[in-house]
């Protein structure tokens, strides 16, 4: 599997080159910065970007286009100074925590790696780029179910991800189903004929033989849904057959203010598990349920309610060094 991993991973997760210095002879220098980057002259990019640092000291996409470029350098301590200045100035931007799990991962820091990408997945539910990471650095820790089903729900968002697929090959084979591996591993020779590791691992299956797959329990059928009003506001209620734990499960129009995200899970099990965390310890929290675009249905672990995002921040500088966790503020009842 390492050779499918360390050949793919910063490739695809690196994100930089953005466009946030407004105008004059910054802007000059930033486009610079970036056009350096693109033809992969690196030490230069770096000579630009930290010339720009004390012309303009907070500006999130200097420290962030810098940090990629130490990336591309191998200089990861340097880079993950940079994203976390970026941090600092606005913990939001879409890539920030991609970035970071990037460098944690070639730290041979997995935990972290995946403390990070939780964070980018909560930001960003629909990045399917997120999850693979996450995936490839939890079977690093031999997590394999949990990496798997970060695989599968990439491939739900994007179904013709390669990588996805092969690395689902990967995982199903070092789980000790390789009839399943090979669906995978011929689905992504599918997408992407012309490269050489799925027609490779293929070929080493048919080599060692495969025995029959594992029987599995029927799937849980699909929750029915009813739609109510309440005060009038209409309400998505999902009636799930397995037990309640009493927070209310509901997508709602009703979205003014904030609240806190501590988590945003796939799985029902995995959100009842930080629910009851923070339940046990007094606050007030619930499970929300919504849907994607594409379809995908995300239960959002959220915490209390704000009229506004300052009171929100405030609220989560005391959640986060009671609880030992990353938690972001997020609009009320939305994504």
């Amino acid at each position: 599997m390492k050779k499918l991993i360390i050949s793919t991973l910063l490739a695809i997760c690196l994100i930089g080159i953005g466009t946030q210095v407004s105008a004059g002879p910054e802007k000059a220098l930033f486009e610079k910065g970036v056009a350096l980057l693109k033809q992969e002259k690196f030490q230069a990019a770096i000579d630009v970007f930290s010339e720009l640092v004390a012309l303009v000291p907070e500006n999130p996409d200097v420290y962030k286009n810098r940090g990629v470029a130490h990336m591309k350098l191998n200089q990861y301590d340097l880079a993950i100074q940079d994203f976390e200045k970026t941090r600092e100035i606005k913990p939001d931007l879409k890539g920030l925590y991609s970035n970071l799990g990037v460098a944690w991962y070639y730290k041979g820091d997995y935990s972290r790696a995946i403390k990070n990408y939780n964070m980018e997945i909560a930001l960003t539910p629909d990045n399917y780029y997120a999850y693979f990471n996450r995936a490839i650095c939890r079977s690093e820790l031999e997590e394999i179910e949990l990496s798997l089903e970060d695989v599968n729900t990439s491939l739900e968002i994007f179904p013709r991800f390669y990588l996805a697929q092969c690395l689902k090959g990967d995982l199903l084979v070092k789980s000790g189903n390789p009839l399943e591996a090979k669906q995978a591993y011929e689905k992504a020779l599918a997408i992407d004929p012309g490269h050489p590791y799925a027609k490779e691992q293929l070929a080493g299956l048919k080599t060692a033989g495969a025995s029959p797959p594992v029987k599995t329990d029927a799937e849980t059928p699909e929750p029915a849904e009813t739609a109510v009003k309440t005060g009038g506001v209409e309400k998505k209620i999902v009636k799930r057959p397995e037990k309640e734990t009493g927070q209310i499960l509901t997508e709602s129009k009703e979205t003014s203010g904030y609240e806190l995200q501590a988590g945003a899970f796939r799985s029902r099990e995995n959100a009842d598990k930080l629910y009851k965390k923070f339940n046990a310890e007094g606050y007030k929290v619930r499970i929300v349920e919504l849907t994607r675009p594409s379809g995908i249905e995300w239960h959002l672990v959220r915490i209390g309610r704000y009229d506004t995002k300052a009171a929100a921040k405030a609220g989560l500088v005391k959640v986060k060094e009671r609880m030992g966790m990353d938690i972001i503020v997020r609009p009320y009842g939305r994504f």
